[in-house]
Order: C-alpha cells, then sequence, then structure tokens
C-alpha cells in the first residue's frame, strides 16, 4: 500500500501565516501546468478540482493530500 504525507497546511485553512484563507479559488502551477481548487459553496466538505478540461468533485481531506502531493512534485501555489 502506497504511503502518503498528509498536507499540514493547505491555504484554505485558517491561520496566523495563512493570507489566502478567503480566496475563492487556490491554484496550483508547474510550468503551464495548472491545477484549481475551489471549495464547494453549497456544502463545505467537498472541493471542486479543475486540471486542464477535466473537473471533479472530492473530499475536502482528499482536496489536502493532492494539494501535499502537487506542492512534492515542484508545484508552487499561484499568487
Amino acid at each position: 500500500m502506497k504511503k502518503v504525507k498528509y498536507a499540514e497546511v493547505a491555504p484554505w485553512d485558517g491561520g496566523p501565516n495563512q493570507t489566502h484563507t478567503n480566496d475563492p479559488e487556490w491554484i496550483m502551477q508547474k510550468g503551464i501546468i495548472e491545477v484549481s481548487f475551489s471549495r464547494n459553496q453549497l456544502d463545505h466538505n467537498y472541493f471542486h478540482i479543475r486540471r486542464g478540461d477535466k473537473e471533479e468533485q472530492v473530499y475536502t481531506f482528499q482536496a489536502r493530500y493532492l494539494y501535499q502531493e502537487l506542492l512534492d512534485k515542484g508545484f508552487n501555489l499561484k499568487e
């Protein structure tokens, strides 16, 4: 079984050093590849993930894992 590292701090978490907490969308970028995260407005337990023309809805914990995976692959949060 693949061991997955849990994201300790995601940009949508609150906290003293979080400047992107209230953003409507968070975009991770590496070169020309972009992956966007946005919180479901009807149910905050879900996120919409968009990669190119593909969009999916995932649970919050899955979004956190994907965020950490992208960080590990060299993606950066777009300002």
